[in-house]
């Protein structure tokens, strides 16, 4: 054979190999043809920090750096979505006719913030009120109870706080920090070598302790999934090694701890010394090890859409029940939309039950005007009946270098911290009566003047102030009251003492089955006798028993000066 033969033959083979090695390169790294089930796991699941292809979205990092440091115009709307089995159906469909609509500007570099806001019960019917945050002052205001705003100054928090009777004031901030972007996303950002590093340190763990099993493919429609059986031995093992791991990181601890600091000092709080995200992370330990490990198989998955992360789930089996827990992205020509889902069955009666949160963003590309949309919801069988609450909030925020918010003036604006306790109570029982007579008449126009209100029903708790009023009291050594507190505590249902419409009646009973859920203390529960009775344990109020046209006579009485029970008769 001629020697420029055996150099053309040699030439040939080099640039075949070449080339089947260029596409065997391309084959493994560029797709995922010729990778197993488990390094696709692997590979998908060590996306979960990149910032293109994994669940960190950096067009909504910019997003959300812009609003804590641009203007913005906000309007919006949060609706209700509730079915109960057995609930009347014209009840039914006035809780759902009520929703909420905000319109307002934001500045946070200025930290001012103003909002229109409209508590709607049907298309005419509304309670309208004004928020606004400037001079570092919150203020509340609505034509029904007065043309000033009822204002507190942000500062000098523990004063106002000691104004009515509480001694330890240490846990109360002086100041709350309404502008701090708690996401802090300069701190938690990683550098593309710390992302990195992350992976490489997170990673093996994984594949040590989930490598050797056997993976599972499934694809339905455009998502591919990759699935691991675990037993819950295994799970604790994994969970255990990555906090012992990260209790020690380098790079994730520091912004951690950062991060815990600066949430503390947003609240005014300062953290004792034992107690940090360390130290939290150590007592999440020790809990696990001194946990017992029922038998039990799990099944985890990653999924993928176009070669980018999708989704994580768990999948929990035991005898009782089987829960499954997931989360996931999509990306759909700038639609970003964001979901955490947990489904709960019972193996035995199998009711079921699912927990889910979405979150939703459209126009971050050109991040002019951002739509925001979230939506939280139970959906299911629970104790033998069906049931659905799904609550909805669309916002919208449109940037405008423009806008500006004028500060409070001195004549529209009634400031608490220049009054003493006595003086603020008399106030807030003043606007609470006239806030109650506003409802009644609202709710006698809706046709609901038989059920108080539609937020009653709304939602599960259904007394905010009330529930408000015990955590602060909760601060308080429970085995004794101020003369104020007991006033703030006696105030909500010596308002409803001597003749009162079976309208008024109706809404005091569920006052104080409200107040009842809601205590701890058996001493700050309520009792009615009369032509209708209700125990400190009753669930459901007698509502139906009182007449709406008839009127009624309340009676009040004192055990150690707190209201213990309440006689109703006819009058």
């Amino acid at each position: 054979m001629k020697p420029n033969t055996i150099k053309k033959i040699i030439i040939i083979v080099l640039i075949t190999i070449l080339l089947l090695g260029g596409i065997f390169t391309y084959l493994y790294f560029g797709t995922d043809l010729l990778k197993t089930n488990g390094q696709l796991f692997f590979k998908y699941l060590g996306q979960v920090v990149d910032v293109q292809d994994g669940f960190i979205d950096r067009q909504l990092i910019e997003y959300s750096n812009k609003k804590y440091t641009e203007k913005y115009e906000d309007n919006g709307n949060f609706s209700v979505d509730i079915d109960m089995s057995g609930m009347d159906s014209d009840m039914l469909q006035t809780v759902n006719d009520f929703n909420i609509t905000y319109s307002g500007k934001i500045d946070n570099t200025a930290r001012k913030n103003e909002q229109d806001i409209s508590i709607n019960y049907s298309s005419d019917v509304n309670f309208p009120l004004k928020y606004k945050y400037a001079n570092e002052t919150l203020g509340l205001q609505t034509d029904y109870v007065s043309s000033k705003y009822i204002s507190i100054e942000n500062s000098n928090l523990k004063e106002i706080a000691e104004k009515f009777g509480v001694e330890d004031t240490s846990e109360f901030p002086d100041t709350i920090d309404f502008f701090s972007d708690f996401t802090n996303q300069e701190t938690m950002n990683l550098t593309a070598e710390e992302r990195e590093q992350v992976i490489n340190t997170y990673l093996p763990i994984f594949e040590e302790k989930l490598g050797q099993k056997e993976f599972t493919k499934t694809k339905e429609n455009d998502v591919t999934s990759y699935s691991v059986s675990v037993t819950n031995q295994e799970i604790k093992d994994l969970i255990l090694t990555i906090l012992e791991t990260l209790k020690n990181d380098s790079i994730l601890m520091p912004k951690m701890e950062e991060m815990f600091k600066d949430v503390l000092d947003t609240m005014n709080q300062t953290s004792d010394e034992d107690m940090t995200v360390q130290s939290l992370i150590q007592a999440m330990i020790d809990d696990m090890n001194d946990a017992d490990i029922e038998e039990g198989t799990n099944t985890i998955t990653v999924s993928q859409t176009n070669r980018k992360l999708s989704a994580i789930a768990l999948t929990i089996n035991d005898t009782s029940t089987t829960v499954e827990f997931k989360i996931s992205k999509t990306n759909d020509s700038g639609n970003l939309t964001y979901g955490i889902e947990m489904n709960a069955t019972d193996n035995e009666t199998q009711e079921n039950a699912r927990y889910f949160f979405t979150a939703s963003y459209q126009g971050l590309e050109e991040l002019t005007s951002v739509n925001e949309n979230y939506q939280f919801g139970i959906v299911g069988n629970i104790d033998g009946e069906e049931q659905q609450m799904i609550y909805t909030l669309n916002c919208t925020d449109t940037f405008n270098d423009g806008l500006t918010i004028e500060d409070f003036k001195d004549d529209e604006i009634q400031v608490l911290n220049d009054y003493n306790a006595e003086e603020i109570l008399t106030l807030i029982m003043k606007i609470a009566e006239r806030v109650n007579e506003v409802n009644t008449m609202q709710m006698e126009q809706i046709g609901f003047s038989e059920y108080g209100n539609p937020l009653l029903f709304a939602f599960p708790l259904t007394s905010m102030p009330i529930l408000i009023y015990n955590q602060a009291s909760n601060t308080v050594d429970e085995s004794s009251m101020s003369e104020v507190e007991m006033s703030a505590f006696n105030s909500k249902f010596t308002q409803y003492e001597g003749g009162q419409r079976g309208t008024s009646v109706r809404n005091l009973l569920q006052m104080i089955l409200s107040n009842n859920i809601a205590e701890t203390d058996e001493n700050r529960k309520v009792e009615v006798s009369g032509v209708v009775t209700m125990t400190k344990d009753d669930t459901e109020a007698p509502i139906d028993e009182i007449n709406t046209s008839s009127t009624y006579h309340v009676e009040i009485q004192y055990n150690e000066g707190l209201v213990s029970e309440i006689v109703i008769t006819k009058q």
